[in-house]
Protein backbone atom coordinates (compact mmCIF):
# COMPACT_ATOMS: atom_id res chain seq x y z
CA UNK A 1 0.00 0.00 0.00
CA UNK A 2 2.91 2.29 0.72
CA UNK A 3 3.79 2.14 -3.18
CA UNK A 4 0.63 3.25 -3.74
CA UNK A 5 0.67 6.28 -1.34
CA UNK A 6 4.02 7.32 -2.93
CA UNK A 7 2.74 7.10 -6.69
CA UNK A 8 0.34 9.66 -5.25
CA UNK A 9 2.51 12.09 -4.08
CA UNK A 10 4.57 11.52 -6.69
CA UNK A 11 1.59 12.81 -9.61
CA UNK A 12 0.69 15.63 -7.08
CA UNK A 13 3.95 16.83 -6.78
CA UNK A 14 4.21 16.45 -10.45
CA UNK A 15 0.82 18.48 -10.88
CA UNK A 16 1.63 20.97 -8.32
CA UNK A 17 4.86 22.25 -10.99
CA UNK A 18 2.37 21.45 -13.47
CA UNK A 19 4.34 18.97 -15.09
CA UNK A 20 2.59 15.91 -16.68
CA UNK A 21 2.02 12.53 -15.13
CA UNK A 22 3.82 10.13 -18.17
CA UNK A 23 4.42 6.22 -17.84
CA UNK A 24 7.93 6.78 -18.35
CA UNK A 25 8.63 9.32 -15.62
CA UNK A 26 6.94 7.24 -13.37
CA UNK A 27 9.11 4.08 -13.95
CA UNK A 28 12.35 6.32 -13.88
CA UNK A 29 10.79 7.84 -10.61
CA UNK A 30 10.98 3.90 -9.04
CA UNK A 31 14.00 3.23 -10.21
CA UNK A 32 15.81 5.98 -8.34
CA UNK A 33 13.68 4.80 -5.27
CA UNK A 34 14.34 1.22 -5.43
CA UNK A 35 17.78 1.71 -4.14
CA UNK A 36 18.39 5.07 -3.74
CA UNK A 37 21.99 4.10 -2.12
CA UNK A 38 23.48 2.98 -5.02
CA UNK A 39 23.18 6.61 -6.74
CA UNK A 40 22.14 5.00 -10.36
CA UNK A 41 23.01 6.14 -13.60
CA UNK A 42 21.58 6.68 -16.80
CA UNK A 43 22.51 2.89 -17.93
CA UNK A 44 22.14 1.51 -14.92
CA UNK A 45 18.47 3.15 -15.29
CA UNK A 46 17.99 2.04 -18.63
CA UNK A 47 19.18 -1.84 -18.19
CA UNK A 48 16.93 -2.24 -15.20
CA UNK A 49 14.06 -1.32 -17.08
CA UNK A 50 14.65 -3.14 -19.92
CA UNK A 51 14.91 -6.31 -18.20
CA UNK A 52 12.16 -5.72 -16.55
CA UNK A 53 10.37 -5.23 -20.35
CA UNK A 54 10.01 -1.96 -20.43
CA UNK A 55 10.48 0.14 -22.91
CA UNK A 56 12.04 3.78 -22.52
CA UNK A 57 14.43 5.32 -24.65
CA UNK A 58 18.15 6.67 -23.00
CA UNK A 59 16.82 10.32 -24.51
CA UNK A 60 13.34 9.44 -22.06
CA UNK A 61 15.58 8.86 -19.22
CA UNK A 62 18.00 11.73 -19.73
CA UNK A 63 15.26 14.30 -19.71
CA UNK A 64 13.40 12.81 -17.20
CA UNK A 65 16.32 12.68 -14.85
CA UNK A 66 17.42 16.51 -15.81
CA UNK A 67 13.43 17.43 -15.08
CA UNK A 68 13.48 15.41 -11.33
CA UNK A 69 16.77 17.45 -11.01
CA UNK A 70 15.58 21.17 -11.62
CA UNK A 71 12.03 20.37 -10.17
CA UNK A 72 14.06 19.05 -6.60
CA UNK A 73 12.93 15.28 -6.91
CA UNK A 74 16.68 14.23 -7.84
CA UNK A 75 20.00 15.45 -7.33
CA UNK A 76 22.67 14.58 -9.87
CA UNK A 77 26.16 13.55 -8.15
CA UNK A 78 29.80 13.69 -9.75
CA UNK A 79 31.72 11.44 -8.67
CA UNK A 80 34.78 11.74 -11.19
CA UNK A 81 33.34 9.73 -13.79
CA UNK A 82 32.12 11.13 -17.18
CA UNK A 83 29.05 10.75 -16.31
CA UNK A 84 26.14 11.78 -13.71
CA UNK A 85 24.75 9.49 -11.26
CA UNK A 86 21.23 9.71 -9.50
CA UNK A 87 19.76 10.08 -6.24
CA UNK A 88 16.17 10.88 -4.83
CA UNK A 89 16.21 14.45 -2.97
CA UNK A 90 13.99 15.27 -0.39
CA UNK A 91 13.96 17.23 2.88
CA UNK A 92 16.64 15.85 5.51
CA UNK A 93 18.66 14.02 2.76
CA UNK A 94 21.96 16.22 3.19
CA UNK A 95 24.71 13.87 3.23
CA UNK A 96 28.47 13.21 1.49
CA UNK A 97 29.91 10.66 -0.31
CA UNK A 98 33.02 8.75 0.33
CA UNK A 99 34.55 7.87 -3.53
CA UNK A 100 37.72 5.52 -3.86
CA UNK A 101 39.98 6.70 -6.78
CA UNK A 102 40.82 3.00 -7.22
CA UNK A 103 37.65 0.90 -7.82
CA UNK A 104 34.37 3.45 -7.78
CA UNK A 105 33.38 2.20 -4.15
CA UNK A 106 30.56 5.47 -3.45
CA UNK A 107 29.90 5.39 0.86
CA UNK A 108 27.50 7.42 2.52
CA UNK A 109 27.79 9.69 5.63
CA UNK A 110 26.09 11.96 7.47
CA UNK A 111 27.50 14.18 10.12
CA UNK A 112 25.38 16.23 12.18
CA UNK A 113 29.05 18.11 13.79
CA UNK A 114 29.50 18.77 10.06
CA UNK A 115 25.95 19.90 8.80
CA UNK A 116 26.51 22.57 11.94
CA UNK A 117 30.01 23.64 11.00
CA UNK A 118 28.45 23.63 7.35
CA UNK A 119 25.70 25.91 8.31
CA UNK A 120 28.05 27.97 10.24
CA UNK A 121 30.24 28.91 7.70
CA UNK A 122 27.42 29.37 5.11
CA UNK A 123 26.37 31.89 8.11
CA UNK A 124 29.33 33.57 7.71
CA UNK A 125 29.48 34.18 4.18
CA UNK A 126 25.98 35.32 4.47
CA UNK A 127 24.43 32.16 3.12
CA UNK A 128 21.19 30.36 4.72
CA UNK A 129 22.34 26.61 4.25
CA UNK A 130 19.64 24.09 2.40
CA UNK A 131 21.52 21.35 1.48
CA UNK A 132 24.64 20.57 0.63
CA UNK A 133 27.11 18.22 -1.69
CA UNK A 134 30.25 16.87 -0.46
CA UNK A 135 32.15 14.23 -2.21
CA UNK A 136 35.43 13.42 -0.65
CA UNK A 137 38.03 11.11 -2.70
CA UNK A 138 40.52 8.86 -1.47
CA UNK A 139 41.03 4.96 -1.20
CA UNK A 140 38.86 1.88 0.33
CA UNK A 141 40.43 0.20 2.51
CA UNK A 142 40.59 -3.25 0.82
CA UNK A 143 42.46 -0.65 -1.98
CA UNK A 144 44.24 1.05 0.32
CA UNK A 145 45.90 -1.78 1.96
CA UNK A 146 46.50 -3.19 -2.31
CA UNK A 147 48.40 0.06 -2.45
CA UNK A 148 51.27 -0.30 0.08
Amino acid sequence: MKEKAEIVDFRAYLRSKKIRFTRSRQLVWKEIHLQPETHRNVADIYQSLKKKGHRVSLATIYRTLNLFVQTGLARAEDFGEKHSHFEPESPGTAHGHLICLDCGLVREFKEEKLSRELEKIGLGFGFKLKKYSLQIFGFCDRCGRSRK
